[in-house]
């Protein structure tokens, strides 16, 4: 038997002494020699690795455990598996050993379990401890045996997923947010948790991965991965861009969307263990790529902590657990910290008086006062952006509607995950999405509200009005964060006037656009319902499409239709698909309004807007909640930028078949009090 040490040479010493009652037949290889020994298989039945860390000793063991031929050899360690962790990221076998005192007596009762290993090694419980079966094991296994089945995985933080195989080829997987390839890459890094099997016919798949070639090609990643220790060593630093972005100048990379998301979780200031926690990509991959920007100088670890949280949070919310859960989230972010905790809206009044924080998440249903009135209070009292955290149930729905009208900037799902909140992916957008609601200006946080009209049934009759197909068309995109804002300018609307045929495309799923929908149509008098089917549109009519629907807008004998695109992509083009028909079939006619936005969806199809000579109008991004599509648009002079919901309200004046940039201006004198008005609550 032929065993590598791979050490310096006093610990190598140490080791050959310790193990000097191994049998004769056993051949240890060490010091430079061992060095030298490329990775094959006839190389090594046994590798020894040394207890250093980092340095050409674990880049050595590595490189045996991921090449594909010899990643079958098991390794002892005489170190800590916590130690090892802290330095590279390993594949594992179960046969693995990590113990301090490799000494004769049970390194040779490792060799018989390692014997009795590798003659079972392709055969596995249906069902068992990823403790006992590693994730590369199992797909080893599969791989060798062609298996057809579905492997079910479930890791210690309550993590599941499934991998559909057919004749050992993978023909889909999910496993946490991952799917595909990407999922089977997190499995061969899998070591806890369980596993089970379920071997049955499945119909071969569109496209067929085969095992052997994802595995040889999940080792690579993995090999490439470790390269980040070498630049940064400890997970828990910050990581910061640099001018340079070498690495994204080319769009046709390998997972450029994905590259961009990672790249926007570093520019909010994440250390890597976070951006690892939420990429949309495995953790191999994701490492080989902070790898490579690190190589070319297109991020550099963080010189030196945030000196002081940008964002002072004040928790409120009945249940003690909550208010751990998100406690634990927000002291995992250097960006944040805890400004206090109260459990009920009046504790919450007192504590926003004496600390003072930036912004306020807030539970609705509680004790002694509401969430809602503790909202009323707080906006007149004092005066500060408020979160709305709502389990959203039908309970609750018209509560967090209500919540929208009376000055919340945003309304957000309770964190699921009360066992280890600091483990979830979304951990960084939720935090991102509170950090940004307090940067919001009061004067976005204001309630605009509607007074009574006299005759409500005569805004009805002139909105229903036909009028000649020949009149503009507003499109408003609602994107992330921009519901409060939609809501404003929906009651900042004249009652009395009638209005343009208008689609609202909002970034909300079509169940909460329901809900959305009913509830406006209680306090409103616009003319509003849910888009619903194709056919034709009705002039002086609002109509709502949620992101989970696919619609194009088309033209016929003066008439204009919406068809329905299909199922909905895999790639985010909810806006720029809707924008783009109506662009087409439009032109001049079309006026379109942006009230908010986190991504690049849309920018395109404001550019057909433009090209084709219609108008675009973004709310000033100082006024969204997310003001990344907003600023993106403006900056490429695409939209004209309007300053407040008054002036955009200006833009549904149908006597107007153009605006003027500078008509909008006076958009605030040219409507009437009785309109609308501007105090807060």
């Amino acid at each position: 038997m032929k065993v590598l040490i791979f050490a310096g040479q006093s610990e190598c010493e140490k080791l050959l002494d310790d193990l000097s009652g191994i049998d004769s037949e056993t051949v240890f290889i060490h010091g430079r020699e061992a060095m030298d020994i490329p990775a094959n298989p006839a190389g090594a039945d046994i590798i020894i690795g040394g207890a250093a860390s980092g340095d050409i000793v674990t880049n050595s063991v590595l490189t045996w455990r991921c090449h594909h031929h010899t990643y079958l050899t098991p390794c002892w360690f005489p170190l800590d598996r916590e130690a090892l962790a802290e330095v590279c990221l390993w594949p594992a076998l179960a046969i693995d050993r990590f113990d301090r005192e490799c000494k004769a007596g049970p390194f040779s009762e490792w060799l018989l379990e390692v014997a009795q290993w590798q003659q079972n090694r392709m055969h596995f419980p249906e069902s068992g401890d990823v403790r006992e079966r590693s994730g590369l094991e199992l797909a080893t296994a599969l791989c060798f045996r062609r298996a057809t089945g579905v492997l079910s995985i479930f890791d210690d933080e309550g993590a599941e997923g499934e991998f559909f195989l057919r004749d050992g080829n993978l023909i889909s997987a999910s496993f946490k947010h991952l799917r595909e390839v990407e999922a089977f890459y997190e499995l061969l890094c899998t070591t806890r948790g369980g596993y089970a099997w379920n071997g049955r016919n499945l119909p071969k798949g569109i496209e067929q991965h085969p095992l052997s070639l994802l595995i040889a090609e999940g080792l690579k990643v993995i090999g490439e991965a470790n390269f980040l220790y070498r630049f940064a060593p400890n997970t828990d630093r910050q990581v910061r861009t640099t001018d340079s972005q070498s690495a994204l100048d080319d769009a046709a990379a390998k997972n450029f969307t994905e590259q961009k998301e990672i790249y926007r979780l570093i520019e909010k200031t994440a250390s890597l263990s976070q951006i690892l926690g939420a990429s949309p990509l495995s953790r191999p991959s994701t490492m080989a790529i902070l790898a490579k920007w690190f190589s070319l100088g297109d991020i550099a670890v963080a010189s030196e902590p945030v000196s002081r949280p940008e964002c002072r949070v004040l928790v409120v919310d009945d249940s003690p657990l909550i208010c751990n859960v998100l406690q634990t989230i927000f002291e995992g972010d250097q960006r944040m910290s805890v400004a206090g905790i109260a459990h009920d809206g009046i504790e919450a009044l007192k504590l926003i008086g004496e600390v003072k924080p930036d912004v306020v998440t807030l539970d609705l249903q509680m004790p002694n006062m509401d969430g809602l009135t503790a909202l009323k209070h707080i906006l007149i009292r004092e005066p500060r952006p408020v979160v709305v955290l709502s389990a959203f149930t039908e309970a609750t729905s018209r509560l967090t509607y209500e919540s929208f009208k009376y000055g919340a900037v945003e309304v957000m799902q309770k964190p699921r995950n009360a066992v280890d909140p600091s483990s979830q992916p979304g951990n960084i957008e939720f935090c991102d999405r509170i950090v940004q609601a307090s940067h919001v200006q009061l004067a976005a946080v204001r309630y605009i509200r509607r007074r009574e009209k006299s005759d409500p049934d005569s805004s009805n009759a002139a909105a229903d009005t036909p009028r000649e197909s020949d009149e503009k068309v507003l499109l408003v995109l609602c994107g992330a964060g921009g519901i409060p804002s939609l809501l404003k300018l929906i009651f900042a609307l004249p009652a009395s006037k009638p209005l343009p045929l208008t689609l609202i495309g909002v970034d909300i799923p079509g169940q909460v656009a329901d809900a959305l929908v009913s509830n406006v149509k209680r306090d409103s008098p616009i003319p509003m319902e849910r888009l619903c089917g194709p056919g034709p549109l009705t002039p002086g009519r609002c109509y709502v499409v949620s992101n989970e629907e696919r619609y194009r807008v088309s033209r016929e004998n003066n008439r204009i239709l919406v068809d329905q695109n299909g199922e909905k992509p895999a790639e985010n083009t909810f806006f720029d698909d809707l924008v783009a028909g109506a662009a087409d079939c439009l032109k001049s006619r079309l006026t379109a309004m942006v009230l908010s936005g986190a991504d690049e969806d849309g920018v395109e199809g404001m550019r057909r807007v433009k090209e084709v000579g219609g108008q675009v109008f973004a709310l000033t991004p100082g006024a969204c909640l997310r003001p990344e599509l907003p600023e993106r648009l403006i900056g490429l002079g695409y939209a004209q930028e309007v300053k407040n919901i008054e002036e955009l309200s200006r833009l549904f004046d149908i006597r107007q078949t153009r605006v003027h940039p500078e008509s909008i201006g006076e958009a605030t004198e040219l409507l009437s009090d009785s309109d609308f008005t501007g105090e807060g609550v």
